[in-house]
């Protein structure tokens, strides 16, 4: 039986209606709440009227093209919430995870260079050893993935997220550090990079929404150091191409130049400075970790870990 600011029986307010309030509350939007839980748009209007008869409130009320909660709606949110990830849980526990025949889709946070780097070394494993399991990434901002990996929503994250430390479960994959990439003609020009040739050269940045990308800049400017930055960008993957034929530097984690050097003319030097190492982790929430599924991602993760 479920009590909801009053007696209400299961027969009155079932699991697909929770399910139904949750996912509209969380996309605001029918349609999307629709697609999230794979059922038609009647369907979702037809079980949002019931809980507005059952509860007498409207629940969400629509302004332009969203639908926001009332009052009565947001403080029932996390208590709805929590009972189905409760609820998911312990049916969960009880059963034996066969990745052989699970069918399900892993939600993972990175960003466009954690895909570049995990996915393709993920999908092969999946297809070996889990051919209906699917992977779906997303890049979520830090301050999100707490939220979204405690509801649910995020299975796990994958990268250098120091600011997730004491908020998750975590677990070293590898130890990176930084290079200087830049295209091989512009290496061959300047020979060795000294600190008066990084000093000299035009740069590239690259900022993400991610807290861990800052640690380069950050220890630059705790040296002093300061580049001609002429290009900024938020995305990894546009590197290649930019650098090949220019004589432009980016600083970037060792193994992501390693994979740029075998697609385009670009070479990894070692940086002329001192720059901090980090790690690279997969987090977790401890609301989810007994879970078997779980459990699974996380060794296969980890075991890809070791061999990139």
């Amino acid at each position: 039986m479920l009590q909801i600011d009053g007696i209400y029986t299961m027969e009155q307010i079932d699991l697909n209606l929770i399910r139904v309030f949750v996912a509209i509350y969380e996309t605001q939007s029918a349609t999307a709440a629709a697609e999230q839980l794979d059922i038609t748009q009647p369907t979702v209007s037809y079980g949002l009227a019931k809980l507005r008869d059952t509860l007498s409130d409207r629940l969400f009320v629509r302004e332009g093209r969203s639908l926001k909660p009332t009052p009565r709606a947001s403080l029932l949110y996390p208590k709805l919430r929590d009972a189905l990830i409760g609820i998911g849980k312990a049916i969960e526990e009880t059963h034996r995870f066969d990745p052989e025949t699970a069918s399900r889709m892993f939600g993972i946070a990175m960003t466009d260079i954690g895909s570049l780097y995990f996915l393709p070394a993920l999908e092969a494993d999946f297809r070996a050893k889990a051919p209906r399991i699917g992977i779906e990434v997303r890049q979520v901002t830090v301050d999100d993935i707490v939220d979204q990996l405690a509801s649910g929503k995020l299975d796990t994250a994958v990268g250098n997220l120091p600011s997730l430390r004491g908020q998750t479960r975590s677990a070293v994959l590898f130890r990176e550090h930084y290079v200087c990439l830049m295209g091989a003609d512009h290496a061959a020009a300047i020979g060795e990079l000294t600190m008066d040739r990084f000093l000299a050269s035009r740069h590239v940045a690259v900022s993400s929404t991610y807290s861990g990308h800052r640690l380069a800049e950050d220890a630059l400017l705790d040296q002093g150091i300061s580049r001609q930055i002429v290009v900024r960008t938020p995305y990894y993957t546009a590197l290649p191409l930019l650098l090949a034929h220019s004589d432009l530097i980016v600083l970037l984690p060792s193994r992501i130049a390693r994979l740029f050097a075998t697609q385009t003319a670009v070479v990894a030097l070692p940086a002329p400075m001192d720059l901090p190492e980090f790690d690279v982790r997969m987090h977790w929430h401890a609301r989810h970790e007994a879970s078997p599924a779980l459990g699974w991602l996380l060794d296969r993760l980890a075991a890809i870990g070791k061999n990139l």
